[in-house]
């Protein structure tokens, strides 16, 4: 389908913390023929996900320090108007992991000025079949499979989780590497199809940015995450004395990747409940044991 020559095509790129969005994104970056901005809700205060993109993106805004389907409702109503008047064709908006892409799609469609193209839900398939047996997130992990036009499955290339492929049987796979489908284009137009939003409760996450003493290692990162269970998502930089590690988590994944400058230090921490975490281990200095 092609739009109208006087509406901006909207993306939204939602999914589950960890499923690969911004892997997504910069994949469509680096294989566009045409540029696109880019908005990316970081949860947090600490742009993490926007700094790994901006460097490909014609124009990277940032929502940070909240969720675009909720708290910050006005500032990505702003932002849509800022690319809106710097002529931007296509716009693309990494969700952040926990918004509701029902709450997005709301919103964005009634910006001025645009149409909401498509919603693609990317979902982990190792970790999809825990999260939708989990009392605390189905409902929100359900919503963004539901209302998706495009759902995709991410991690896992040979085969699609049954689960999955029972909720929404024109689920698909992506391979992780070679040529995009044409669904992932910023210009292109899904059809309309009837969605019917699961009931549930949203769950409830807390988010704090922490800034490690020196000392601390990454092994010293893993060891507190493994043992603090409700921790679902840390991402950002560690400064340490044997130098910088852009670190990477989700509670079945750690990544500690050597990096020769560290954008930012910081990391960003991600977790379920209302409960507030006691991080003093990693900012006191000291191994942690």
């Amino acid at each position: 389908m092609q739009p109208e020559l006087d509406e901006s095509l909207l993306t939204v790129i939602a999914g589950y913390l960890g499923a690969g969005k911004t892997t997504l994104i910069n994949r469509m970056l680096q294989q566009a023929t045409q540029p696109f901005a880019v908005i990316v809700n970081d949860l947090g205060r600490l742009p993490v996900d926007a700094t790994l993109i901006a460097t490909r993106a014609s124009t990277t805004l940032t929502l940070t320090n909240g969720c675009a389907c909720c708290q910050l409702q006005s500032d990505l109503a702003a932002q849509l108007l800022q690319l809106r008047q710097a002529k931007f064709s296509a716009v693309v908006l990494e969700a952040s992991g926990v918004a509701k892409a029902g709450n997005l799609a709301a919103i964005t469609g009634q910006a001025d000025g645009y149409r909401l193209a498509k919603i693609i839900t990317l979902v982990d398939g190792f970790a999809v079949e825990k999260q939708l047996n989990d009392a605390y997130l189905v409902a929100l992990v359900n919503e963004q499979i539901a209302v998706a036009d495009f759902v995709v499955q991410t991690k896992i290339e040979a085969s699609l989780n049954q689960t999955l492929k029972g909720l929404r049987p024109d689920a698909v796979g992506l391979l992780s590497h070679g040529p995009l489908p044409a669904y992932c284009s910023p210009n292109f137009v899904a059809s309309p199809r009837a969605v019917k939003v699961p009931l549930g409760a949203p769950p409830m996450f807390q988010h704090r940015v922490i800034y490690p003493d020196g000392m601390i290692q990454p092994n010293a990162i893993e060891a507190f995450i493994a043992r603090t269970p409700c921790i679902e998502r840390v991402k950002g930089w560690l400064n340490t004395t044997e130098g910088g590690y852009l670190i990477q988590a989700t509670r079945r994944q750690f990544s500690a990747e050597p990096v020769s400058v560290v954008p930012q230090s910081g990391l960003q921490f991600i977790w379920r409940g209302d409960q507030e975490l006691d991080f003093s281990p990693l900012i006191q200095a000291g191994p942690l044991n």
